[in-house]
């Protein structure tokens, strides 16, 4: 074979080989599989995947995975992973997570949902006054007795003739509470229809006598009145409970209360 024929058949080839890379850089498919079943496949991208196709008003139609995506990397947008660019990867959607999701910072507009935040995934101390900035939580935000409820009984003119370890009921109150203590207290002013008489109050919570608010004035000369006046915080548990000012006087006296008053309020946590 002379020298001519010779070059004239490696142009040839060099044209086809040339002719076959340039057809591979810019190769259309209408589809193409990788792997079988059970043997799998792998594919490499040394570069960017995008659909070149428009949708409606010439919107970019999204690259579509039709089946469940596995990623054994990590996602991140932009030419590195981590938080150094101002690139953040964008979830376009309402998103769920079935397993644990543990992030650095959550910034959000709103919460919903039941359970949001409750005592139970709130860690010991976790909210302190230091991490509330003034103006943080306002009236407006707080739902009627969300913080505390109040309860009152007054009665103009009461009377007694009880003496001993029995008592009247001055004033009552009903009230439903939660596992919270409730400061209760008691004004008023009396007298009794005799000189170096008295008249004697107390607390009663649930028909539980409280020691600790046991008071008692004496009529001295009989003239004028007695103020009288009690206080105590209850821890209670939740439910409903009766609290009532108890009160008596001496042996064969008649005592009167005028305006006396009985407040609750429930002290929640």
């Amino acid at each position: 074979m002379n020298k001519k024929l010779i070059t004239i058949i490696v142009i040839i080839a060099s044209i086809a080989i040339t002719a076959g890379v340039a057809r591979a850089a810019g190769m259309t498919a209408d589809w193409l599989k990788v792997g079988t079943q059970g043997e799998g496949g792998v594919t490499f991208f040394n570069g960017t995947i995008i659909n070149e196709t428009t949708g409606d008003n010439d919107a970019n139609n999204p690259v579509t995975f039709g089946d469940n995506v596995r990623i054994d990397g990590r996602v991140y947008r932009g030419a590195t992973a981590g938080i150094s660019d101002t690139l953040p990867f964008i979830v376009n959607d309402n998103m769920e997570v079935t397993g644990t999701l543990a992030v650095g910072n959550v910034t959000a507009t709103g919460f919903t949902g039941s359970g949001i935040i409750s005592s139970d995934n709130l860690a010991s101390s976790a909210v302190t006054s230091v991490k509330i900035a003034d103006g943080t939580v306002v009236t407006a935000d707080l739902a009627d007795n969300a913080v505390t409820q109040g309860v009152e009984d007054n009665n103009p003119t009461v009377t007694t003739t009880l003496s001993g370890t029995s008592y009247d009921t001055a004033a009552e109150i009903s009230i439903t509470t939660g596992d919270s203590p409730v400061f209760c207290m008691f004004s008023g002013y009396g007298t009794t229809d005799a000189i170096n008489q008295s008249i004697k109050i107390a607390l009663i919570v649930d028909d539980v006598i409280q020691v600790n608010s046991y008071r008692s004035a004496t009529m001295g000369d009989g003239v004028g009145h007695i103020i009288l006046s009690t206080n105590g915080i209850y821890t209670m548990a939740a439910g409903a409970h009766t609290i009532q000012l108890g009160w008596n006087t001496d042996v064969g006296a008649t005592a009167s209360l005028y305006f006396n008053t009985l407040d609750c309020i429930e002290l929640k946590k």
